[in-house]
């Protein structure tokens, strides 16, 4: 095909005229593996004072295939930034402009998270709805910030992953007092500086970049692909300055946001030192106060200006009863402090950490608020109506916070969840018949990360709601409920489930045998995918426990004619499985056992580390086939 185009523009090299970023100039080896094509980006930064600056940014990406998701930008804004220019051409696989992007194709909308009730964050937003490929997309915008819009500067995603680059460059415009701070990952290079009497220009470049592949259990793609963060020395919102110097720094700006917003009501501080009394220990107190929260308020999030920083007040949660991350974090704060007890907030990142905060650079890629009690070195997910007191959930587990003192900010670390704390230990009985049909009764022990499923879900669903979901989530065939009991443990990250349903065809009957499954309560399904060649280095971060006993009563006249004679044990350096079954007259009783724990591991431990999950799933396919007594 590119010879053909090639050929075709040297007969007609009036087909030139006009054209942009035709696709038959795109190197060969910045194809291969991509599903589109940086063809070049400019963006820059031009800091006009320590409160406010100018993003300009042009961009053009040939979308190779369907496969790109590249036909979308999407821009965020509020009250204290503007979007002053956006617009977008389409051009084809020759370069010919296709047309200009009409007013009615750009979307202005509320960031609307389904919690807020007030927020001023909006949206716009494009997408290319063109379906002949190659093509390209080319847009630029500009746009004036303030605020946290300003202060927290944009951090340049240099490359995404199966997308190559041709060119690209990012500039920061500074005044010469400003101090700029900035970190390049996964890029080797430093930024062309120059100067003048009023301001510095940094400006980084790269050309050629190919693409790079994801690949499963990799690690996060901070520590794959090229990105540059950037960070002002000094800034200002509203009548608070800050920098991000250091976290002590930024940790003294987020510490000037929540001074004088702890007072409580009076009512609130009677009932505070109501429950206080009540209680024995800080633990017992702690406890008592903060089921007071999780029964009074609600989490709804609230955020105007600066409100995405700062929470508002204990006195505005009290008399609202709702608030969001930072403001119920805050409450808390306030309750314990009238008690006695000192607290700290804790700025987080929850849910996939895009970034992992560390010591080195301050750029606070939080979206979360938690609460650290260092007395008890405990933590709080102030947000959760349902969780225990201490239990903060997998999705703030393991990862740094900043911690919010009087002497400015640190880091620290949430405690990892392991293979102890997530847990199932369950006890499955099955009753078969003739048929293949069994009659089966569970009953679980489910903690940690895997109990928070069934801790939301009793909490908050209808009882068909439950039903239906417990259903869906089991690995059981034909499984039709009869009874279900889902008790969550107050005081701890526990649950018990316990169950009675039906299975149609648990068994399959070929003749005069039925064949087993023993395994089918929680059977290992996935396997990594077989690579020809590992880059990346592999990381899990889910550590866990399962240990399932499923007792087997047989029907009458069937004996067992075969099963695995010997056990299988799997051991390796991050896991272990066991597996084993045993019969005696009437009744078959299957053990299983696997253990995994986090790990990182080098790219070449890629087959060893495969090949640990298809032994497991191998097991776990396991059959007894039992035979019927001749009469």
């Amino acid at each position: 095909m590119r010879q053909i185009m090639a050929l075709i523009l040297m007969a007609c090299p009036g087909l030139l005229a006009g054209q942009q970023f035709p696709a038959y100039t795109i190197p060969d080896s910045l194809l291969a593996g991509a599903n589109e094509v940086v063809r070049e980006e400019y963006c820059e930064l031009e800091v006009l004072s320590e409160e406010s600056g100018v993003i300009r940014c042009r961009k053009a990406v040939t979308l190779l295939s369907r496969d790109s998701e590249a036909n979308a930008l999407i821009l965020g804004y509020d009250s204290g930034s503007k979007v002053k220019k956006l617009e977008a051409r389409l051009y084809d696989a020759r370069g010919r402009e296709i047309r200009k992007m009409g007013k009615e194709e750009i979307r202005d909308f509320a960031a609307v998270d389904g919690f807020s009730v007030y927020q001023d964050n909006r949206l716009k937003a494009l997408e290319a709805n063109h379906h002949e490929y190659p093509y390209t997309l080319a847009y630029a915008y500009e746009m004036s910030v303030s605020g946290i819009n300003f202060a927290m500067f944009p951090y340049w995603q240099i490359q995404e992953y199966r997308q190559s680059v041709e060119q690209a460059s990012f500039v920061v415009r500074m005044p010469r007092e400003i101090p700029l701070h900035y970190k390049a990952l996964n890029l080797g290079m430093e930024p062309e500086r120059t100067e003048d009497e009023k301001e510095a220009r940094y400006t980084w470049r790269v050309r050629g970049l190919k693409a790079v592949q994801p690949e499963p259990y990799g690690p996060p793609a901070s520590e794959v692909l090229p990105t540059l963060l950037t960070a002002a020395g000094r800034f200002r919102i509203g009548a608070y300055a800050g920098s991000m110097s250091s976290w002590q720094d930024f940790g003294a700006f987020i510490g000037q946001l929540f001074e004088g917003r702890d007072a409580l009501p009076g009512y609130v501080a009677e009932k505070v030192r109501q429950l206080a009394a009540d209680a024995g220990s800080d633990a017992e107190k702690i406890t008592a106060l903060y089921r007071y929260l999780q029964e009074n308020m609600r989490y709804v999030s609230v955020q105007l200006g600066i409100g995405g920083w700062q929470p508002s007040s204990a006195a505005y949660v009290a008399e609202n009863k709702y608030g969001d991350c930072k403001a119920l974090s805050n409450f808390m704060k306030a309750l314990l402090h009238e008690a006695g007890i000192t607290a700290y907030p804790a700025l987080i990142a929850n849910g996939r950490v895009p970034y992992e905060v560390e010591d080195s650079f301050t750029y606070p890629l939080f979206n979360h608020a938690i609460l650290y009690i260092p007395s008890e070195d405990m933590w709080l997910e102030c947000t959760s109506s349902t969780f225990p007191a201490g239990y903060i959930g997998a999705g703030n587990a393991g990862r740094n916070t900043l911690l919010i003192t009087p002497e400015g900010g640190r880091l620290k670390a949430t405690p990892a969840l392991n293979g102890k704390d997530n847990r199932v230990v369950g006890k499955t009985t099955v009753t078969l018949a003739e048929n293949g049909a069994a009659t089966v009764a569970g009953d679980f022990r489910i903690a940690g990360s895997r109990h928070e499923a069934y801790r939301q879900r009793s909490a908050y669903s209808s009882r068909k709601e439950l039903e239906d979901w417990f259903v869906s989530e089991s690995s059981l065939p034909a499984l039709a409920l009869e009874s279900l009991d889902i008790q969550a443990a107050p005081d701890a990250p526990e649950a018990v489930c316990r169950y009675r349903a039906t299975s149609a065809r648990y068994a399959s009957r070929a003749g005069k045998r039925l064949f087993i499954p023993l395994n089918a309560v929680r059977p290992l399904n996935s396997v990594p995918e077989e690579m020809a060649e590992r880059r990346h280095p592999i990381r899990a971060d889910e550590a866990f426990t399962e240990a399932d006993t499923v007792v087997f009563h047989l029907p009458e006249g069937f004996q067992v004619e075969s099963m695995p004679r010997a056990p299988v044990v799997v051991e390796v350096s991050f896991g272990v499985y066991e597996a084993k079954a045993e019969w005696s007259e009437g009744v078959l009783v299957y053990t299983r056992r696997l253990q995994l724990r986090r790990h990182r591991l080098p790219a070449t431990g890629y087959e060893d580390f495969r090949s640990f999950y298809q032994e497991v799933a191998k097991a776990d396919k396991a059959m007894a086939v039992l035979v019927e007594k001749k009469t």
